[in-house]
């Protein structure tokens, strides 16, 4: 599948947003990961992953398949994660305040030495407000 990476305007909190669209088939990701909000347009799918059509036969042309729009318009936040001795970032969405609370909990009573920085970035008043929840980042010498 091709698709054409952009970053666009978030359209929650005017920051810069991570935007992947597949030009083949109209779909379409976009996420910020300074405000948490995200929006998918994907072709729905029955449990084992077959595409569901608008007629409910075998026809699987784009123009006949449903496409399912999902919006978190109103955030909570935005939480990255880096562990130790990788590169990468786990990165997502908090919908709301139960779900923070629920991942500040999970990561913070797991053995933290793993993980190397923890924030979780808002929204809030206009602003990005950025709150480091675990910061294990190796300190420079001064």
């Amino acid at each position: 599948m091709g698709s054409v990476i952009d970053y666009i305007e978030c359209p929650n909190c005017k920051q810069e947003a991570y935007s992947d669209f597949y030009y083949k088939t109209g779909e379409q990701y976009i996420n910020c990961q300074n405000c948490g909000y995200h929006y998918s347009a994907t072709y729905k799918t029955d449990d084992t992953g077959k595409y569901i059509t608008k007629d409910g036969k075998d026809n699987t042309t784009f123009d006949n398949l449903i496409m399912e729009i999902n919006e978190l318009k109103n955030p909570y936040g935005a939480y990255r994660i880096k562990y130790k001795d990788t590169v990468a970032y786990e990165c997502g969405s908090l919908t709301d305040e139960k779900e923070y609370d629920m991942l500040v909990t999970v990561l913070t009573m797991a053995d933290d030495r793993e993980i190397e920085l923890f924030t979780v970035s808002r929204f809030i008043d206009g602003e990005i407000k950025v709150e480091y929840v675990i910061d294990n980042k190796p300190k420079e010498a001064k």
